[in-house]
């Protein structure tokens, strides 16, 4: 199975999220604009992974979520990978809780690592992707530029962070479904 662990983002969040898609979509920028139901806080993309890996990565989450109460994170800004003026992504970053979710993050990295994944190539910017460019053309390169330097500072919204999931991404024709393996509270 094809897997990641991730946050939900809060309805409040998804809102606000719904409203800058539509805005940006009226200032012209054209992408593949993720389905909102399917944007999400990603801590570690697995790959695909044997099903029996599967009780050892919950045992993991389970062990790391013992250590973290939970926490808020505010969601901020809009920016692109890997530069605002060359867009292959467009995300919505986070702002306060960064720290704690960072130290999430390590630890379900180290643990992974220690069970035998390889280790994340790049170092971890939590973000909320909205849409992706395969090959943008200068226009959209332009108007994607603008409106991160309009919205770099602004606020989208805070959200609690109590648990983390294992997802399963089922690709098709249609895209990605995320189908929720495993729910795991932090303590």
């Amino acid at each position: 199975m094809r897997a990641f662990i991730a946050i939900e983002i809060s309805s409040e969040i998804r809102r606000a999220l719904t409203l800058l898609v539509k805005e940006l979509q009226k200032e012209g920028i054209q992408g593949r604009w993720v389905p909102l139901s399917n944007i999400h806080l990603t801590l570690r993309f697995l790959g695909n992974i044997q099903n029996e890996h599967v009780v050892e990565i919950v045992k993991l989450m389970e062990e790391v979520a013992k250590g973290f109460r939970p926490f808020t994170v505010s969601l901020e800004g809009l920016g692109a990978f890997p530069s605002a003026a060359r867009p292959r992504v467009l995300w919505v970053g986070v702002g306060d809780g960064q720290d704690a979710l960072s130290r999430l993050q390590e630890q379900l990295e180290r643990g992974l690592v220690s069970m035998g994944f390889p280790p994340e190539e790049k170092a971890f910017k939590p973000h909320l992707t909205v849409a992706r460019f395969k090959f943008p053309k200068e226009e959209v390169r332009r108007k994607v530029y603008q409106a991160c330097r309009k919205r770099e500072k602004k606020g989208w919204g805070a959200m609690a962070v109590a648990s983390m999931v294992l997802f399963e991404s089922i690709l098709s024709s249609e895209g990605a479904h995320y189908r929720k393996v495993k729910e795991v509270a932090l303590s």
